[in-house]
């Protein structure tokens, strides 16, 4: 079906260079409802983001008794849409997951006797319909995770029955089928992240596992990490869009978060460490330091977020030498990095630049991370940019700039997935060059132009 871009959002310049202090980014709005029982740690848990294809944004946030979808177009002003409860309406839930896939939200939780949801967010902003509840594959998961039209549940039970991973088809994304169940020299998954059917899977005190899921009804041990320093236990990654660098963190007191070179899977090697250490403790990597809990990629930007220390962001275009660049801190009740306390969760992905948070007892934090991803306001004189699509798989990028130079075409899906690149020398003046950006599914997608002197960014819809 032929597909059409339509430009929903101004051109963008960012200026070099990183601050030599981690910025504070500034906060825009923070929910919570204080009439949410608390599940141990506290009412929140999993956050995760939903952009639909009129430009508006959401946040999905869980709590104790179900989930929360809040618009937050208006970042200033998040409103409630809807709340779904959970199957188990009786037991409060510490740990929930969510991703979404097209105009779909998939949500598990791992306490109670639960099931699998499916969300359709098609109608929102009016309301969010539940198309899916059942507990055929799934009664408990820890994490889920979504790559293609596949459905990942880590750490998934089944009734009485735990299998450490199952995969599921989406070919009919409210229809899920069974593809196949992973196992090997380990208890469980604890989370997953999949890129290009390799699957890295974080299993806790045993390692790292890679996998391909090029036949995924048999999936196929690529290599594993088994033994590494600072090893904690091995909670969850991602990966730079190239595909090269992966970041992993231990969910361990004091451990530092891991930047490993994958480029070469039969020669892994870590490049650097990198640790928050935001009260500032004498020792931080002792049993008492900080703990790193879920990693998130835009480009080479790390989104982090930490129990105590909140949100925090680091540069590692030089993965030998990461640089915090930016915090927001969503807890500030603490005086020592005791307990699981603090932000739980980050997403980065939505093409305003606002970014998502949520945190045990303090709920829902939107952030401006606009500075980091590249959406302002084009400086006079620098250049500018515009696209239109000629055909099914190809569309055009004028550019008009100051100065002759190397320029960097990249797009990206919601999720910081780089779905098409192409390098060239631009003129200065205007410029017309084409990129091919294959049949690109509907949705939202960040479109750049990285060059020697400017950095544009705009956002487009695809629309089927």
């Amino acid at each position: 079906m032929r597909k059409s871009l339509l430009m929903i959002l101004g051109a963008a310049l960012l200026a070099g260079g990183s601050p030599a202090q981690p910025a504070l980014l500034p906060l825009l709005s923070n929910w919570d409802d204080n009439s949410i029982p608390p599940a141990f740690y506290g009412p929140y848990n999993e956050i995760w983001g939903y952009a639909d294809q009129a430009g508006r944004e959401y946040a999905i946030i869980g709590s104790s008794e179900g989930t929360y979808f809040i618009d937050v177009t208006v970042p200033t002003a998040p409103v409630i849409v809807d709340f779904e409860r959970s199957r188990d309406t009786v037991t409060l839930a510490i740990h929930r997951d969510y991703k979404t896939y097209q105009n779909y939200c998939y949500a598990v939780a791992d306490e109670g006797d639960n099931s699998l949801q499916i969300f359709d967010l098609q109608y929102l902003p009016d309301s969010v319909s539940l198309v899916y509840d059942d507990d055929q594959y799934c009664t408990r998961a820890h994490n889920i995770f979504i790559a293609d039209d596949k459905l990942f549940l880590a750490s998934n039970s089944l009734g009485f029955n735990f299998n450490a991973m199952d995969v599921l088809s989406l070919a009919n994304p409210v229809n899920p089928t069974y593809l196949s169940t992973l196992s090997g020299n380990f208890s469980h998954v604890h989370d997953v992240f999949v890129r290009n059917d390799t699957a890295f899977c974080s299993n806790g005190s045993a390692g790292l596992f890679i996998y391909s899921f090029v036949n995924p009804t048999n999936p196929v041990l690529l290599a594993s990490l088994t033994n590494y320093p600072q090893q904690g236990y091995n909670h969850s990654s991602w990966s730079t869009p190239d595909g090269r660098t992966l970041v992993f963190a231990d969910e361990t007191h004091g451990k530092a978060m891991k930047v490993m070179d994958i480029s070469d899977l039969s020669n892994l090697s870590i490049y650097s460490y990198f640790q928050s250490n935001l009260l500032n403790i004498p020792n931080p990597g002792s049993s008492t330091g900080s703990i790193p809990h879920n990693p998130f990629i835009i480009g080479n930007t790390v989104y982090v977020s930490y129990y105590h220390d909140g949100v925090q962001v680091y540069d590692i275009s030089d993965p030998l030498n990461p640089v915090n660049i930016a915090y927001y801190d969503t807890y500030t009740q603490h005086n020592n990095y005791s307990s699981y306390q603090g932000c739980w969760g980050v997403y980065p992905y939505l093409p305003s630049g606002i970014i998502l948070a949520s945190d045990f007892e303090n709920g829902l934090f939107v952030l401006d991370g606009s500075s980091l991803l590249g959406v302002h306001e084009p400086a006079a004189g620098e250049g500018s940019f515009a696209w239109y699509q000629p055909g099914e798989q190809a569309f055009h990028i004028s550019l008009t700039l100051a100065a002759s130079q190397k320029v960097n075409l990249e797009v990206y899906d919601m999720q910081g997935r780089l779905v098409a690149e192409k390098q060239e020398r631009a003129a200065a003046g205007s410029s017309t060059t084409s990129l091919t950006a294959g049949n690109l599914s509907g949705g939202i997608y960040v479109v750049r132009v990285n060059g020697e002197r400017v950095r544009f960014s705009h956002k487009v819809a695809v629309q089927e």
